[in-house]
């Protein structure tokens, strides 16, 4: 499926968001550690924090606006041309799986009070409810477009053609399927943003250093564009 004007677009700022996100990478593993001899103080960790998550809400706000606008291309957001061929094989509602900021921290943080592990618990908990929920009503979406009048008027395309109504039938249902998948992304980056927000609140900002270092890197990984793959589709 070509590319639309929308997805062009978001795939440019993409590789421009990229630059920033390698920035602020490097300074996460510069402020890894609070020293205060080195220039580092808990206010510069405190803002760094912020600003990275300001920059990683941006890639979601640019994101919405992108699948609001793309109309029939809504499904490349599902497998995303800006992300390698390993990430593809992980993806998630066309992302990473929210629950992964936890295993992220884990690996990250070594010196959580016991009052933030308790917190975490329950966040996590929550968190893969909310998970349940998205691919539940995922799974609705998909359904609805595979029932029985719908794939019948389906099967007919290119075959024996199409009955009065069932060519109606099968375009209102095609439009279900974009709004709901264009939904469940939403919600799903929603969710993503949420969780990563909510678990730095828990840390310490020393803690977020770590655990938004580690993301960052991951991330980096995930979204690096496969420029191969864009100047053959060009």
């Amino acid at each position: 499926m070509p590319l639309t004007s929308s997805t062009q677009s978001f795939t440019s700022f993409v590789n421009a968001w990229l630059i920033r996100h390698r920035y602020f990478v490097e300074q996460l593993m510069c402020a890894s550690s609070f020293d205060e001899t080195n220039g580092t103080t808990l206010e510069d960790q405190q803002s760094l924090v912020t600003q990275f998550l300001s920059h990683c809400l941006q890639y979601y706000q640019e994101k919405s606006d992108a699948v609001s606008a793309a109309g029939d291309n809504v499904f490349t957001f599902f497998c995303p041309p800006w992300f390698n061929s390993y990430a593809k094989l992980i993806l998630w509602v066309g992302d990473f799986k929210p629950s992964l900021v936890f295993k992220l921290t884990a690996t990250s943080v070594n010196d959580l009070t016991s009052h933030q592990q308790e917190r975490i618990s329950t966040l996590r908990s929550e968190t893969r409810r909310r998970e349940r929920d998205v691919m539940r009503d995922y799974a609705l979406v998909q359904q609805s477009v595979a029932d029985p009048p719908v794939m019948l008027a389906a099967r007919r395309v290119g075959a024996v053609g199409m009955v009065d109504g069932e060519e109606s039938d099968l375009e209102e249902a095609i439009e279900v399927l974009k709004a709901g998948m264009a939904a469940a992304m939403n919600n799903a980056d929603q969710l993503r943003c949420s969780t990563v927000a909510k678990v730095v609140e828990i840390l310490t900002p020393s803690q977020a250093i770590k655990v938004l270092r580690t993301m960052g890197q991951l991330h980096l990984r995930l979204r690096e564009l496969n420029l191969e793959r864009v100047h053959e589709g060009a």
